[in-house]
């Protein structure tokens, strides 16, 4: 089996990482995963290959949470198929991508607290919209308005991000996930953030393509 592909792609993307000036410790946690999905892409081709490739090496890799795993897999792809205007898009903002580590994460917060925060026009608006969605989907008030709350963290976390796009919803993630400690909740949480990204590029950013179906 020819591998000289997946070889190009993941030496040029740890070139990428050296570049962006990221830690060795971080470029060799990226690298041991990619060791195993990128021998699940040999001979593949197509974005369809690559999320099924992915959706196994998932099921066997557990030395990082799913979250990172898929982070990681997101920054691959460019790389993995050849997209020199999806690198360089990426490039521009992976530097500030870094820079997580210099915002302080959430402090813990009540449902009391967090419902006397005040949403602009926009963010109300986007909430609207997931409550809408998830209405549609038959879901109980309950589960609603536990993942409204859920996603208004992120809003109020993206307030603290000058730009806006898919990596500054990323962080604002990242920096909210600590909040959660019991693994149930972190996958609520993940699962909620995931269904309201959808609404939220769309508004923010209107020519975002995902790698990745739903």
């Amino acid at each position: 089996m020819d591998t000289a592909k997946e070889e190009k792609a993941l030496s040029a993307y740890i070139k990428f990482l050296q570049g962006k000036n990221v830690s060795s410790e971080a470029i060799a946690l990226r690298a041991k995963f990619l060791e195993k999905l990128t021998i699940l892409l040999q001979g593949k081709s197509t974005r369809e290959e690559y999320g099924s490739a992915l959706e196994t090496a998932l099921k066997v890799e557990g030395n990082i949470e799913r979250h990172q795993q898929l982070n990681i897999a997101r920054e691959f792809f460019p790389f993995w198929i050849g997209d020199v205007k999806m690198i360089a898009r990426m490039s521009e903002t992976y530097g500030f991508d870094l820079s997580i580590s210099q915002l302080k994460p959430l402090p813990a917060i009540s449902v009391e607290e967090l419902n006397n925060y005040k949403l602009d026009g926009n963010e109300a608006d986007l909430l609207n919209r997931y409550a809408e969605l998830m209405k549609e989907q038959n879901q109980s008030e309950d589960v609603v308005q536990a993942r409204l709350r859920l996603a208004k963290l992120v809003l109020l976390r993206l307030r603290d991000i000058p730009i806006k796009n898919n990596v500054s919803y990323r962080m604002a993630v990242e920096v909210t996930l600590p909040l959660f400690n019991v693994d149930d909740i972190r996958q609520r949480f993940l699962l909620a953030v995931r269904e309201f990204f959808y609404i939220w590029i769309a508004k923010v950013d209107p020519n975002y393509t995902p790698i990745f179906t739903r």
